[in-house]
């Protein structure tokens, strides 16, 4: 661990908050506090894949007085209370946004308030968030930019025979849905509280409707990263989404990168596209 690290590891600050049942980690620099009130430029909300934790240390080293993170567990999952239910992903990142918008919590720590300040809001998804996130009611009047990495776009089947002409390709696509989500079944049944109910057989599988994706003209604007060897989910779909859904979207295909999010996140790419 270099010094530089260290010294950034020191300098970040760590919060919990529970807002209606909703767990969200605050990571923010020291240098950004100012008579107790946090002022940060740039606020992303972070949403992970699955079952991905995402630890402090990703963090660490994109923190700094004008750049704060919330890292945010879906409602029933991990910290977060309630179900774990597609709508309710839908629910998690609506939810989220109106809590940071409040610009103050109660900290889980010591029971008191603190405050924060910032100039733009920025949504931030990897992998399974790209569906929730795109089909979540978010306004551009709160978020500037939608950012995302590896997106799972579309699991309605509809959507994905449109992108995906070969029939062999789409029937491994949900395959591999299925039998991940038998892998969550088995392992993560604790951590995510309802994976095991039929209604998401039916959204891995591509029989739920309501993953259909429909963009409004209120929706900000997208961003997104993936790797041209993505072996999970086929960068084509990122295209797809381009073409069919939001012509304005940005869309950088990144050379010998897999489904892998450290190396899709580019701290200095982002903040010049942003």
């Amino acid at each position: 661990m270099t010094e530089s690290v260290i010294n950034k590891i020191k300098a970040m600050e760590l919060q919990l908050f529970i807002y209606k049942n909703i767990a969200l980690h605050f990571y923010y620099s020291k240098d950004s506090v100012t008579n107790g009130n946090i002022r940060s430029k740039n606020i992303f909300i972070y949403f992970p894949g699955l079952p991905q934790k995402i630890d402090e240390n990703f963090f660490t080293d994109k923190i700094d007085r004008n750049t704060a993170f919330f890292s945010v567990h879906y409602l029933g999952s991990w910290l977060s209370g309630g179900n774990f239910t597609f709508e309710n992903c839908k629910r998690t990142i609506e939810l989220s946004i109106e809590f940071i918008k409040g610009k103050k919590g109660i900290k889980t720590f010591d029971n008191k308030e603190i405050s924060w300040e910032y100039n733009n809001l920025y949504v931030m998804g990897y992998s399974f968030s790209g569906n929730p996130i795109i089909s979540a009611k978010i306004s551009k009047k709160d978020v500037r930019n939608v950012i995302l990495f590896s997106p799972l776009l579309f699991v309605y089947r509809k959507e994905v025979e449109k992108y995906l002409k070969d029939k062999r390709a789409i029937d491994n696509f949900y395959g591999s849905n299925l039998f991940y989500l038998e892998f969550l079944k088995r392992g993560y049944k604790f951590a995510f509280r309802g994976i095991g109910k039929e209604s998401w057989n039916k959204y891995f599988s591509g029989k739920e409707l309501k993953s259909f994706t429909e963009i409004n003209k209120n929706f900000p604007n997208v961003i997104i990263f993936h790797g041209k060897s993505d072996e999970k989910i086929n960068y084509t779909s990122s295209l797809f989404f381009q073409k069919e859904k939001q012509s304005s979207a940005n869309v950088i295909l990144i050379d010998n990168v897999g489904h892998d999010l450290k190396k899709l996140f580019d701290a200095k790419r982002i903040n010049k596209l942003i």
